[in-house]
């Protein structure tokens, strides 16, 4: 029924060039591949192995919506950026924000 299938969320797919992962520990698939991501316990969400004890955590920082278009971010599809304070928003909104020098 689908090139990807996870038993747990019962979550189909055919494009597998997203490389959808299971993180037990968000309880939801990802994209993006796991071995690229890491899930930090504190923050409550997986982050890219970039940000390994390399971000300020801030307990369960992606469990608020962008502050710019106000999208949910734990489950969202578009990539996130850390700020250094912890913080949490879109990656294309903070990019939008600063051509616009807000």
């Amino acid at each position: 029924m689908g090139e990807y299938f996870c038993g747990v969320c019962g979550f189909y797919d055919d494009d597998i060039e997203k490389a959808q992962y299971q993180c037990s520990d968000c309880g939801i698939c990802r994209v993006g591949g796991g071995e690229t991501f890491f899930h930090c316990q504190k923050c409550g969400s997986c982050y890219s192995v970039h940000l390994f004890n390399k971000h300020s955590c801030l307990e369960n920082s992606m469990r608020h919506h962008c502050s710019i278009c106000y999208e949910y971010l734990f489950d969202s599809m578009n990539e996130t950026t850390v700020m250094k304070c912890g913080h949490t928003m879109h990656t294309e909104c903070l990019h939008g924000m600063l051509k616009h020098e807000n």
